[in-house]
């Protein structure tokens, strides 16, 4: 959460000005991601749970070696990379959830650099015409 962010303020196409601009414009996306990505991350230490998630996805033989690695702290940091990064790509690439979950903002306008220059023109007029163009009465309708 802290690098999404961080460029998503300082990064090249930032969506905000500043970091209560970004948790007022992105709370929506940022808490149903928080959310997900907690229930999955929390999962693994409860083996038991993290197995049944694999083995319903077809994933029996890591399945099996849930309960060995969860006791490791890197084997959970490096879960929860994972997760961040698996979140992000079915959020913005499967069909069915990009259309219901909440996506981030776009990025914000770049600052244009107008350069102008003032060109002074004196125009002298000389005669006004004025025209007049009558028209019809309009119809009544029935």
């Amino acid at each position: 959460m802290a690098q999404r962010a961080y460029y998503g303020v300082q990064g090249p196409h930032p969506v905000a000005t500043s970091y209560h601009d970004y948790a007022y414009r992105c709370w929506g996306p940022l808490l149903m991601r928080f959310v997900a990505e907690s229930l999955v991350y929390w999962a693994t230490f409860t083996p038991n749970v993290l197995a049944g998630m694999l083995r319903a996805a077809g994933w029996d033989s890591i399945a099996g070696e849930v309960s060995g690695v969860t006791q490791f702290g890197w084997f959970a940091a490096a879960f929860g990379m994972f997760v961040d990064f698996g979140i992000d790509f079915a959020v913005t690439k499967v069909p069915i959830l990009r259309d219901f979950w909440p996506q981030m903002p776009l990025p914000l306008p770049a600052p244009a650099v107008v350069q102008a220059q003032v060109v002074e023109q004196t125009t002298k007029v000389t005669q006004l015409q004025t025209e007049t163009t009558i028209l019809p009465n309009p119809e009544p309708k029935p």
